[in-house]
């Protein structure tokens, strides 16, 4: 029933998508970091869109009605996700015709539709797929419209006019029983008249000529493309042991000109073109262990390109490119007494090429290595300790928005520094069958870390200016290095199911703090998410119920980002009738019609409520 993956993502420890209540304005956050500090994945393609205009603009277009799983990987990534990860990966997998085909069929089809109250969001979407042979496929499309928000306590977010339209092609051809090649196309294009910032809730400019105030909104859109091909092979026993992966992701969003102004449109182009290649081995030397090596090699080249619309180059964010390379090896190997040792090593080199600005290369070379100890097939204790690296894009040193004294300033910093961490994780796992009956389950996770950060790259308020027309300071916005930062935190996880019931919760503790000062960083606040379902197998009906509580974020040094703690509840039931073809579900989310503010890592002087109650009804029909 979600119209964004934000009803997934927020209910994870640690991992948030805030930005407000427009899907426009949803930005990842993973432990306190956002925009080039997460990987996100689509497929294998990396989407590489520094947050959008200053972080305000999601860098995620992708319509749920096409995602088969997303894995969320927090803190210093693997090795082997690629360049570049400080806060985590999200790493987004759609649908194939092998994940919707029922068994023994070769072909089928879905319909479905729904429609969501908060945002008069209606949806629809249609899939036909089959296996043919040796080759499968998948064609899907899906459409969205949506009106005005309503926001917790009946506050309107107007306007928010627009559609969104998606279609995903996926083929796939197994060559050998061993060797299968793929191919995904994909494009979303959403419309909306909106203020420029997603994340405003208003915007109006004073007309000292008439006297009164003129709405300052404009036309915007934004189209992502994605086209990849996959190689992939299997050893004897049936396991991957290489791939090859070639893509391009293309980002375009364009803005109208201001209504009543002098002020021009333009149109803002990332393009990224990218190669990853793994080969895995596996070996067994007896006393030696068990030994999985992992060897590779990811590239990629993003393009950046601003045109005004009177013609002119130039804008906001400035044209230049920048490539990084990386090479990396490891190895999982099993020792007696349930030990496995994993060391790992990684290149990565940066080389970026900045529209008037000199070419800048830096690299470094990142060790990692984890222990872990399985005393038994129930539990499993794991240390950890690496380096993470990452060198500033060409956004965040040049983005330069200073045209006039009445609005807010970003200015650029050409002297950022690449920004580097020790992290140092440890924590352990149990699951069980038959804890307390022959039928139930239990899992629990936890996880602590502790991160010393050197030149943490941050979006920070860099003073104010004072405005003619609004009559006020408005704030100056620059990314800078922290010169020494630590972070450290804990994120727990447990479930349990027994025959129709299942129940779980999670909570999620993070700090952030300049080591110099002992200011508080960017951080997101304490958070619980529970849930609990029960299941009427004869008639094929789910209720479940979902709580999150978000303590307030009352401690950040910079006092515009605090935001007063919420609980919100949700009712949800999904209805897969037996025997029939039909699935129904009906949810009413945001409860008591709460009034809450995200926390927003980027957005300080942006104050706008998140969406209100929202009745949300979902129909499908499988052929």
């Amino acid at each position: 029933m979600s119209s964004t993956l934000a009803d997934v993502i927020n209910r994870l420890p640690d991992a948030d998508m805030a930005g407000g209540a427009r899907t426009e304005g949803q930005i990842p956050e993973i432990r306190g970091f956002n925009g080039r500090d997460i990987i996100l994945l689509v497929d294998g393609a990396r989407r590489n869109a520094d947050n959008g205009f200053a972080g305000f603009q999601t860098p995620l277009y992708i319509d749920p009605a096409f995602v088969q799983s997303v894995e969320v990987v927090m803190g210093a990534a693997s090795t082997l996700y690629g360049s570049g990860s400080m806060g985590g990966v999200m790493s987004i997998k759609t649908l194939e015709a092998k994940d919707l085909l029922a068994p023994g069929r070769k072909w089928g089809a879905e319909l479905d539709g729904g429609y969501q109250s908060a945002n008069e969001n209606a949806k629809g979407a249609a899939k036909v797929y089959g296996k043919w042979g040796k080759f499968d496929g998948l064609l899907a499309y899906a459409g969205q419209s949506f009106g005005p928000i309503s926001l917790g306590g009946g506050q309107k977010l107007s306007p928010n006019n627009g559609t969104s339209n998606s279609a995903l092609l996926k083929l796939g051809y197994d060559i050998t029983d061993r060797i299968r090649v793929d191919f995904g196309q994909s494009f979303y294009y959403i419309e909306n008249y909106r203020p420029a910032n997603a994340q405003a809730q208003k915007f109006t400019v004073y007309n000292s000529s008439t006297k009164t105030y003129i709405p300052y909104y404009r036309q915007t859109g934004t189209r992502q493309d994605d086209s990849n091909i996959h190689l992939t092979t299997k050893d004897s026993d049936g396991k991957e042991d290489g791939r090859l992966t070639l893509y391009r992701s293309k980002m375009t969003s364009w803005y109208g000109p201001f209504i009543k102004t002098s002020i021009v449109g333009e149109t803002q182009t990332l393009e990224t073109y990218g190669a990853d290649i793994q080969k895995i081995f596996r070996e067994n030397f007896g006393y030696l262990g068990s030994h999985m090596f992992v060897v590779g090699a990811n590239y990629y080249r993003d393009i950046n390109h601003t045109l005004q619309k009177n013609g002119q180059g130039g804008g906001t964010i400035p044209d230049g490119q920048q490539q990084v390379y990386g090479f990396y090896g490891s190895d999982e190997i099993k020792l007696p007494y349930g030990i496995v040792l994993t060391p790992s090593l990684r290149y990565d080199r940066y080389n970026t090429f900045g529209s008037g600005s000199s070419t800048s290369t830096s690299g470094a070379i990142l060790p990692k290595i984890t222990l872990a100890w399985h005393p038994n097939r129930n539990w499993m204790v794991y240390l950890s300790w690496g380096k993470n690296y990452r060198a500033p894009t060409i956004q965040e040193t040049n983005m330069n928005y200073a045209i006039t004294p009445n609005s807010y300033y970003f200015l650029p910093n050409n002297n950022l520094r690449p920004e580097s961490a020790r992290t140092y994780e440890g924590g352990f796992s149990y699951n069980k069958s038959g804890l307390f009956s022959r039928k139930d389950h239990a899992l629990v996770r936890a996880t602590g870390f502790y991160e010393d950060a050197t030149n943490l790259i941050q979006l920070s308020v860099v003073g104010h200016h004072w405005s003619p027309l609004y009559k006020t300071n408005e704030i100056n916005y620059q990314y800078t290095n922290i010169q020494h930062a630590t972070r450290y935190g804990i994120e727990l996880r447990a479930t349990y199911n027994i025959e129709n019931i299942n129940l779980g919760v999670s909570y999620s503790h993070l700090r952030v703090r300049d080591a110099n000062t002992g200011a508080n960083l960017l951080a997101q606040p304490d958070k619980v998410a529970a849930d609990a379902s029960y299941t009427f197998p004869k008639i094929g009906l789910t209720a479940t119920y979902n709580l999150t509580a978000v303590e307030a974020q009352d401690y950040d040094s910079t006092i515009a980002r605090r935001r007063p703690g919420y609980m919100l509840h949700d009712i949800l039931f999904d209805w897969q009738m037996p025997g029939k073809p039909w699935r129904v579900n009906f949810a009413v989310t945001n409860l008591t019609n709460k009034t809450y503010y995200m926390y927003k890592s980027i957005a300080s002087n942006n104050d706008v409520p998140e969406i209100g109650r929202s009745v949300r009804f979902n129909i499908s029909y499988k052929f």
